[in-house]
């Protein structure tokens, strides 16, 4: 078995703290082939923490939330340290994106390791920007597990595209699939 950890988060309100202790005293890719530190995330912030739960209405962001994650981004970038982060709904990637994008002016992504975890209802627009920024998409087996009760809060032809994976393909977007470990698959081979 071989293991790729990312450091996530622990503290609200004092994530920057958190990742720049990370980056002063964890070397990124340290370890072994069978267990080696491979960045940051799929928590960076709490405040950007787009957590589903199809039974319930889709969660809003608050509304501080671009403040708190670009400065943990933007030292992310600057380290060069590889990040991802857990994005369900356009509403919240479309915000996410934004700060990326501002960060991404000021220093660029270039060739840096990042992806979205999830992102169901992703639209064809940010896909786009995901692909403009060199992301990728990491989906996972969540629809044939919650799958019903999401039909039921959004409709079934919300579902038939949900997570829209032909289209991320075919615009080229580099797309990792997955089983979310065990929040939502069975520990037990």
């Amino acid at each position: 078995m071989r293991i790729a950890y990312n450091l996530f988060t622990q503290k609200p309100k004092e994530e920057l703290t958190d990742f720049k202790n990370w980056t002063n005293t964890v070397q990124l890719h340290q370890g072994d082939d069978f267990l080696r530190h491979n960045g940051a995330g799929e928590m960076l912030t709490f405040s950007a923490a787009d957590f589903e739960d199809f039974l319930e209405p889709r969660p809003d962001l608050p509304s501080g939330m671009e403040d708190d994650l670009e400065p943990v981004v933007r030292h992310l970038v600057e380290q060069r340290w590889p990040f991802r982060l857990h994005a369900t709904y356009d509403e919240s990637i479309s915000r996410m994106l934004d700060v990326f994008e501002k960060v991404n002016r000021d220093i660029p992504f270039e060739g840096l390791p990042w992806f979205f975890d999830h992102c169901e209802t992703i639209t064809p627009k940010n896909i786009e920007r995901v692909k403009a920024l060199g992301g990728g998409i990491a989906i996972q087996d969540r629809m044939a597990f919650q799958g019903e009760y999401f039909v039921e809060r959004y409709g079934a032809k919300a579902a038939e595209l949900t997570p829209p994976i032909q289209r991320m393909l075919s615009e080229g977007v580099p797309v990792g699939a997955g089983t979310d470990a065990t929040r939502v698959s069975s520990y037990n081979p």
